[in-house]
């Protein structure tokens, strides 16, 4: 070890152990008290977000505004499922990563956006036809997510990362958590199983 970082540690600057230890503390805090860790979040990370989303993304600030959003509800999702135990970073760095590849997932779904006249293509090679199609061609009715709600999770956010952010199945374990895309489609596919039965 360095000197001068030993000597930062000896002299009272910040252990690894207690570094570890408040990343510990702010999902425990989460626990605690959702309110105050959203509100701080809210109040630092966001701003921070939005400025390094508008300098790296071409996406407005309304559509990040949301996207931020969107990664604070995943983020609370992981943690009331048990899925994010342990923190890298910062709850704030755990948003920047799900926002990248909610960004990323906007971005590929632009480009796919038609053109009046054009013919509708379904892109997806990870499904089979029937609900799936429907969900595709349906995403503005109401009674088909409302089942999709219904189901509850993890089915719900599956589905709506995969039909209506239009996100891989390896951008949604990533994202969620799981060990790789193959767990993704097998969660998706009894999902959509389920929304079969009558």
């Amino acid at each position: 070890m360095p000197a001068s970082r030993r000597n930062t540690i000896q002299n009272g600057g910040p252990s690894v152990d207690k570094i570890m230890d408040e990343k510990r503390d702010e999902l425990q805090e989460f626990q605690q008290n959702p309110n105050r860790v959203l509100t701080r979040l809210y109040a630092n990370c966001r701003p921070k977000f939005l400025g390094w989303a508008k300098e790296n993304y071409r996406i407005g600030a309304h559509d990040l505004a949301d996207i931020f959003q969107n990664a604070v509800v995943i983020m609370m999702l992981n943690i009331e499922s048990g899925r994010l135990t342990n923190l890298a970073g910062t709850l704030c760095t755990y948003i920047f990563g799900i926002g990248k590849n909610l960004m990323q997932a906007f971005i590929r779904k632009q480009k796919r956006i038609e053109m009046p006249g054009d013919v509708k293509m379904l892109q997806s090679d990870e499904g089979d036809p029937g609900i799936e199609t429907q969900m595709i061609e349906e995403q503005d009715n109401e009674s088909l997510w409302a089942k999709v709600d219904a189901l509850g999770e993890p089915c719900r956010s599956i589905l709506i990362l995969t039909y209506k952010e239009n996100m891989t199945s390896q951008e949604i374990a990533d994202v969620l958590g799981y060990a790789s895309a193959e767990v993704v489609r097998q969660l998706r596919k009894r999902c959509i199983d389920k929304m079969r039965k009558p």
